[in-house]
């Protein structure tokens, strides 16, 4: 056996693999910071006016956001702030065109205007919002199959209100499943969760968009 020139024995070297060392400096990094932090939620989609959202059940076009005075009986007129909507139904049935949920107020519903999930600014109405359908010249609430046609939501405003110059929605899709876990059949609905499972309910946001808003006279 043969001994160092200095007659002490040479201390093997210790190899500590790379990966495990990047993980102990790692870890004290990252505790030095406060932990692990869940990664932000990426945003959903933008799309200028024009472009057509794929909301599953529709193909949408958001075509423009007027201010603009309508005359009415008698001589009289009304001021609206409406916007303009190009709406195909991609299912097999005819589909409602329904209401705008109140802010906060989602249902897991699977008319169209369930979809329209908020707007910035909220448009303050006395009536709230009123969705309509106009297919060559007649004024219904009802989307056919494969058609494609004109929706308005219309806001009346106070004579002497500020309308927005511009205003963004917020846009849900629609998934085709089960209604329910008794009920087998299938449906469209307003694609989202219950918070906490069964607290309220909370739809997706599929797309956002933003339309300027001009004045425009009926």
């Amino acid at each position: 056996m043969t001994s160092s020139p200095n007659g002490a024995r040479r201390r093997r070297p210790v190899l500590v693999p790379v990966a495990s060392a990047l993980a102990v400096v790692g870890i004290g990094v990252i505790a030095a910071f406060g932990g692990f932090k869940e990664a932000p939620e990426k945003p959903p989609p933008e799309f200028s006016p024009g472009e057509i959202i794929d909301q599953g059940q529709f193909r949408t076009q958001f075509i423009k956001a007027i201010d603009t005075i309508e005359k009415g009986d008698f001589g009289s007129t009304k001021r609206y702030l409406e916007l303009v909507l190009k709406v195909t139904n991609m299912g097999k049935k005819t589909a409602s065109v329904g209401l705008m949920p109140e802010p906060g107020k989602h249902t897991l519903s699977g008319s169209f205007a369930s979809a329209l999930l908020r707007t910035r600014p909220e448009i303050k109405s006395k009536y709230g919002p009123q969705v309509t359908v106009f297919s060559l010249g007649v004024e219904s609430h009802q989307l056919h199959p494969g058609i494609t046609t004109t929706v308005v939501v219309k806001y009346e405003l106070e004579p002497t209100a500020t309308a927005p110059q511009e205003i963004s929605l917020d846009v849900g899709s629609f998934v085709y499943e089960r209604l329910g876990l008794l009920n087998q059949t299938q449906d469209w609905q307003l694609k989202g969760e219950f918070k906490d499972g069964d607290g309220p309910f909370e739809p997706e946001v599929a797309a956002q968009i933003t339309l300027p808003v001009r004045k425009e006279s009926v």
